[in-house]
């Protein structure tokens, strides 16, 4: 196929690139002066600070002329601007791959170096979609910015030296297979098919959308291979013996590398979405407790910026409705998500009503609502519009709102629903979405604490406006009412006028979200004043403040029952029932798993993993060691037939896409030789990157008896063995004792 560059296009592409290079170019000065100054290294070593200082001195100043005198250079020509520019990062490149490789040589790897990392790590991240026209250009550059590195720590010596140097390959190859598909998606946005013979050759091709949706496909496989690697290592390291900081790296590349998989799933759904594909599971589930989940999850999160996030759930939403559960999370996670990303005050609040029509269904209808800086006009106006589809539009000069928003669209309509945004400059946005959901009848529970709670004036004080409805909305639930009071001194005021006028309050919360001190202040007044000893006192506080000295007295001496915002049905209910004694019924706990004996079992058990990345295999076998189970390892499909042939495992674990022979071709071997041998049937488990529909079933269609999804996670992994491996006669276990 022919293909013509646009010109137009090329010039902004590349002045984007430009432009976009500013931050790094000045933020490489920070971050050396950062390591000289504050990390000591000039001290020890003037000199070589001196000869690496200067080099980036003259880098910076050659890249920032580039920009500067861009129009004059481009104008000159465009080829000419595109090899200086290329020459800047190669030297940018050199300069900062040799100094933290430097680094690990004169002084280890300590702050300097992983500040150093860090930047090095952000910038060829940076370029991975600033500048997507030269391939080769940018993959020199993560060889020149990694190998160096990953050089000096194996040299090191060390086990967490060698660790590090692991985790920087595996996401070089990850940098460089990201950068490939960028490149081609780029060449395909970018250029216009000649037209001559063009309808001809278009018939003979397969539906524009499945060459989208295959592409799609393969390149979320490619990147999932690598992210495997990365996760797994870090899961691996995380038991490894590390410092304060080192665990606060770790913490924070373990949460890019989970948003990293995040916009993986919504690319596939986007996708999805686009050809019509996307499907839905409705089941029947509990509605309450999912968004209690999310609520606890993102809690932290919003109290972390200074966020109050809250959550006023009707209380005549059913127990059970019937829908695609995890959708309607989905969606509901990148509402709360992106509230707490572009709010930096104020409240964060979700607001969830439900109205029957019917005996068995009903519209469900959710807002989220922030205080952020709000939108224009014009961006509310295309917030749900895909500019890359307005073939009138110019898609490279225009702000994207990013996939999120998208897949929820896409979902909420896929479902029957609609969604929305209201948003007013400097006050804020809100998110709304309806949907009809079934739902189970006759769900009414009997709560002993409903009696408990009969007839009971709660007094609430500092508490924010959703967290003061949510409370309110679940006093009614339970047949009780409460208020808010003004401040803390006018909550211990009415307290007392209450008891002189023998009309006192039953229970007080104290919330720490006004003023923490004077939180916790009142709730000693009360605890220690005797004539308010009949009032129930109960502390709303964060989860970090829980863990206070302070605090921690005060439940020691007092007793004093602490509930952990955000406040939902659930957790308000467990610190009740404490409060007012009433005794909650504990469901059956599962046994545990880690006994002596179950470790004793698990080594019983030979497992074949056929894997053929290196990396892979590596993460995977360092997690069934870790799970206590013997495990043998083969690159290829061939080699693991005949070792099957010659030896009996448990269980395999079977890479489905290998060169040469797959593992879908494998499986079917295996089981015409079982049956044909009449051997006992091995299970297997595949292991893929491969999302799409169908993927599963043609795992089980293969004779493949489960699937893991890539990156494998350590829990899944173990909840996938024990269940095959615990049909098992346990009675094997024993043997060895009995000698």
């Amino acid at each position: 196929m022919i293909y013509r560059k646009d010109r137009k296009v090329l010039k902004r592409v590349d002045f984007g690139a430009a432009k976009n290079s500013l931050m790094g170019v000045l933020a490489a000065l920070v971050v050396y002066a950062l390591v000289i100054a504050w990390g000591r290294v000039y001290e020890a070593f003037q000199l070589e600070t001196l000869l690496v200082g200067g080099a980036v001195v003259v880098v910076t100043a050659f890249r920032l002329w580039l920009v500067a005198r861009f129009d004059a250079l481009y104008g000159a020509g465009p080829a000419r601007w595109r090899k200086l520019f290329a020459f800047g990062l190669i030297l940018h490149a050199l300069v900062w791959g040799l100094l933290p490789a430097w680094l690990v040589w004169r002084v280890g790897t300590g702050f300097n170096f992983f500040v150093v990392i860090l930047y090095n790590v952000g910038v060829t991240t940076a370029l991975g979609s600033s500048w997507m026209a030269g391939l080769k250009v940018r993959q020199f550059y993560i060889l020149l910015m990694f190998l160096p590195v990953i050089g000096a720590l194996f040299l090191g010596g060390g086990l967490r030296e060698w660790l590090l140097a692991l985790l920087v390959a595996a996401y070089t190859f990850y940098l460089f297979r990201l950068y490939r598909g960028q490149y081609e998606l780029f060449w395909h946005a970018v250029t216009r098919e000649r037209r001559s013979g063009g309808a001809e050759r278009r018939r003979e091709l397969p539906a524009s959308t499945d060459i989208q949706l295959s592409l799609v496909y393969r390149l979320a496989h490619e990147l999932r291979t690598p992210m495997n690697s990365v996760m797994g290592m870090m899961s691996l390291l995380e038991d490894t013996r590390l410092d304060d900081e080192q665990k606060e790296y770790l913490q924070v590349a373990g949460q890019s590398g989970k948003l990293m998989i995040t916009l993986i799933d919504d690319v596939l759904d986007y996708s999805r979405i686009l050809t019509g594909r996307i499907t839905l599971s409705p089941d029947y589930f509990d509605l309450r407790g999912a968004m209690e989940q999310i609520l606890e999850a993102f809690g932290p999160m919003a109290q972390a910026k200074g966020l109050e996030l809250a959550a006023v759930v009707d209380r005549l939403l059913p127990k059970r409705v019937r829908g695609d559960r995890d959708r309607l999370m989905q969606v509901l996670t990148n509402l709360l998500s992106n509230a707490i990303k572009f709010s930096e005050r104020g409240e964060v609040r979700m607001d969830v009503d439900f109205t029957a029509e019917g005996e068995h269904d009903g519209v469900l209808r959710v807002r989220v609502s922030d205080q952020g800086a709000g939108m224009d006009t014009d961006t509310l106006k295309h917030l749900f519009e895909d500019q890359f589809l307005d073939g009138a539009v110019d898609a490279f000069a225009v702000r994207h709102t990013g996939f999120g928003l998208l897949v929820c669209k896409g979902l909420i309509e896929a479902m029957g629903g609609a969604i929305g945004a209201e948003s007013v400059e400097g006050e804020g946005s809100t998110f709304w979405f309806t949907v009809r959901l079934g739902m189970q009848a006759d769900m009414s529970e009997s709560s002993k604490l409903s009696g408990a709670m009969a007839d009971i004036q709660g007094v609430v004080v500092g508490a924010g406006a959703g967290s003061l409805a949510c409370l309110q909305e679940e006093f009614e639930a339970l047949g009780s009412q409460c208020q808010g009071a003004r401040d803390y001194d006018h909550a211990l005021q009415a307290l007392r006028a209450g008891h002189r006028e023998q009309a006192e309050f039953d229970l007080l919360l104290v919330d720490t979200h006004g003023r923490r001190e004077l939180a916790l202040n009142l709730c000693r007044n009360v605890l220690e004043d005797p004539s308010l000893r009949p009032v129930k006192l109960m502390l709303m506080c964060t989860i970090e403040e829980r863990g206070e000295p302070t605090v921690q007295r005060l439940v020691d001496k007092h007793g004093l029952v602490t509930l952990v915002r955000p406040v939902h049905r659930t957790g308000l209910r467990i610190a009740l029932g404490r409060l007012l004694g009433v005794p909650r019924s504990q469901p059956v706990q599962d046994l545990p798993t880690e006994t002596p004996e179950e470790r004793r079992r698990r080594k019983l058990y030979r497992l074949l993993l056929v894997e053929d990345n290196e990396v892979n295999q590596l993460v995977t076998r360092g997690m069934l060691s870790k799970l206590g189970y013997q495990v043998k390892t083969v690159n290829n499909a061939e080699t693991a037939l005949a070792l099957l042939d010659q030896e009996n495992f448990d269980l395999v674990l079977m890479d489905c896409m290998m060169p040469d022979l797959d593992g879908f071709a494998a499986t079917r071997d295996l089981r015409e030789r079982e049956q044909r041998e009449q051997r006992p049937r091995t299970p297997v488990i595949a292991i893929t990157a491969n999302t799409a529909e169908g993927a599963q079933a043609r795992c089980l269609a293969a004779g493949m008896d489960d699937f893991l999804a890539k990156p494998v996670h350590l829990q899944e992994l173990e909840t996938v063995l024990r269940r095959w491996l615990s049909r098992e006669d346990d009675s094997a276990a024993e043997e060895p004792d009995s000698e």
